[in-house]
């Protein structure tokens, strides 16, 4: 490059400069989301929000870069995964921010993702105990019986509500204590239940949705940030609240879930309501009108 070649392109630099433009395209954003399990719809719809919130940012903070990985973490683990912000700097959460422990250190995503519906529960039991439940209509009667719960979820909820609760690490071991009649259910969510279960690779034909009742607890889900990159915290923030606004996370919402919530048949089920001690009011009075949308 000659002299009078250089001269223009140190002057086209220092332009850019002075109009406050990059003299060169910045890297993209990369965005590291771990799920636990990448079969379920779930993951897909957080992938999706996450995507759409950061498609609808690019005109004012540039490209990004997703990557998705699946592995079966204990909570702990990924919560000091989130922490580092590594290999993870994205993840959703489940409960009010003012809870201590996993939430401390994290920068939170303060959009609501679920509508609320988190925190509507089916039992995954044995086939042949459901005349038992048939029996149930309240929390009292249903607290009789022990029940199972992964370790680091919101176990601590239904132990307020009066429950016997077993703790497994892993899903697997969760669902080998319950075929082998260590507790008699285990509380999922709505959009994360499914119709069939397999315990180490083989299908498990005697472990079912029950069939007559729905629980309920205020319970929330945020995506959080790892504290080592506050960018993409406030590049959520504002990509969500846009999305809430024009209406388009309650559109996703139903595209990832309205056909299970209609089969799951939740109007027609006996609902129990259990207390959340973590409740802050945050999401203020339970409409369970919406159920009515998955008729």
């Amino acid at each position: 490059m000659n002299r009078q070649s250089s001269g223009l392109v140190l002057l086209l630099v220092c332009a850019l400069s002075w109009f406050g433009l990059p003299a060169a395209a910045a890297e993209p954003l990369v965005v590291k989301y771990l799920g636990n399990h990448a079969s379920l719809v779930s993951e897909d719809y957080y992938l999706a929000l996450l995507n759409a919130a950061l498609q609808i940012t690019e005109p004012t903070h540039g490209s990004y870069q997703m990557v998705f990985s699946q592995e079966p973490l204990s909570s702990e683990r990924k919560h000091e995964l989130l922490v580092a912000g590594e290999k993870i700097n994205v993840d959703r959460l489940v409960g009010f921010p003012n809870q201590k422990g996993a939430r401390e250190g994290l920068i939170r995503v303060s959009v609501p993702l679920l509508n609320g519906f988190m925190g509507y529960r089916i039992l995954l039991i044995r086939k042949e105990d459901q005349s038992r439940f048939n029996s149930i209509s309240t929390l009292q009667e249903l607290a009789k019986l022990p029940m199972g719960f992964g370790k680091g979820w919101e176990g601590h909820v239904y132990k307020h509500n009066g429950f016997t609760v077993a703790e497994p690490l892993t899903m697997e071991s969760l669902l080998k204590m319950l075929a082998g009649k260590r507790y008699f259910f285990v509380p999922l969510s709505v959009i994360e239940i499914d119709d069939h279960y397999e315990i180490e690779g083989t299908h498990v034909e005697n472990l079912v949705p029950e069939q007559h009742l729905l629980l309920y607890m205020p319970m929330p889900v945020f995506f959080y940030v790892s504290p080592q990159h506050p960018e993409l915290a406030e590049r959520l923030t504002l990509g969500l609240e846009q999305l809430n606004a024009n209406g388009k996370i309650k559109e996703i919402f139903k595209q990832h879930f309205g056909a299970r919530l209609k089969r799951l048949g939740l109007n027609e089920r006996t609902l129990i309501e259990l207390s959340n001690p973590d409740d802050d009011g945050s999401l203020g009075v339970t409409n369970h009108a919406l159920m009515r949308e998955f008729k």
